[in-house]
């Protein structure tokens, strides 16, 4: 099926390697839940529920915990003692942020978990990303997304944004007829047991125009990609052979593999 919705994580895959694209979003109708994934998943929901304001206390969150945590996904699928070590994780990293959220002076929450999308004209297709945590700064005229994340943050060089930058960048755009901002700041926080520095991004306009023409151009490439997949249905059996040993491409079929196995074994089902 020829797409019109593209993320960061899609533009990102197709940059390191076709193949890889085609398998992980063109040819795959399994959904990889990996137990890392699931917990992210899981993770961002309630720190959204802690943002929100709807968990202030301890006893809310274990029972937020209790009501929610994804067991009947993990229970068949993964190693138990795996899946304790990872709810104690997400629990204990659950509770260091409740007890110190991130507030800024001056700030107001106006966004939680919010998708936003935004039509990109030159190719006709739309872009889509979600921002866990919107902050407005009246005062400074100053919009800041914050994104969580359980992950090692690596340092990036400004005069080379990130995908995910460069998209956040674009759809900021779109916001302001609601917050008329005059500076952006992109914050990348690490969640986990302990604290740790974020990395904060502040796209200058001029480099985000002069690298927004090569995310345009990867989107043409990855519409012409997908018209020939469509006219050229045979290779799709191909898509199952490794290759040059690429390691994105090794890891996605080895899910794929994995999890077409569970499905035909009758050990797995898929969840909404």
């Amino acid at each position: 099926m020829h797409k019109t919705l593209y993320t960061p994580t899609m533009i990102d895959t197709f940059r390191a390697c076709k193949q890889a694209y085609l398998l992980a979003f063109l040819q795959n109708n399994i959904e990889t839940e990996s137990l890392s994934f699931i917990c992210k998943q899981f993770l961002l929901r309630a720190l959204s529920q802690i943002n929100k304001g709807k968990i202030t206390t301890v006893s809310q969150l274990q029972k937020y915990m209790g009501q929610y945590w994804p067991a009947d996904q993990l229970g068949s699928a993964s190693d138990k003692e795996a899946v304790t070590k990872a709810f104690l994780y997400v629990y204990k990293s659950l509770l260091r942020y409740l007890a110190k959220p991130y507030r800024p002076s001056g700030s107001r929450v106006v966004g939680v978990a919010l998708n936003v999308r935004a039509r990109v004209p030159n190719v006709k297709v739309y872009i889509e990303d979600t921002f866990d945590l919107i902050l407005w700064f009246q005062n400074e005229q100053r919009l800041e997304f914050v994104d969580f994340t359980l992950q090692p943050l690596k340092n990036f060089d400004p005069a080379w944004p990130s995908t995910e930058v460069l998209v956040k960048k674009y759809l900021a755009e779109k916001l302001k007829t609601r917050w008329p901002y005059k500076k952006l700041s992109i914050r990348y926080e690490r969640v986990g047991l302990q604290d740790y520095s974020p990395l904060i991004a502040k796209p200058e306009e001029s480099i985000y125009r002069l690298h927004w023409a090569e995310i345009v151009k990867n989107l043409e490439d990855m519409q012409t990609l997908e018209r020939q997949e469509m006219e050229n249905n045979s290779a799709k059996h191909k898509l199952w052979q490794p290759h040059d040993k690429c390691r994105h491409c090794e890891t996605i079929l080895a899910r794929l593999k994995k999890q077409q196995y569970l499905l035909e074994d009758g050990s797995y089902s898929m969840t909404a």
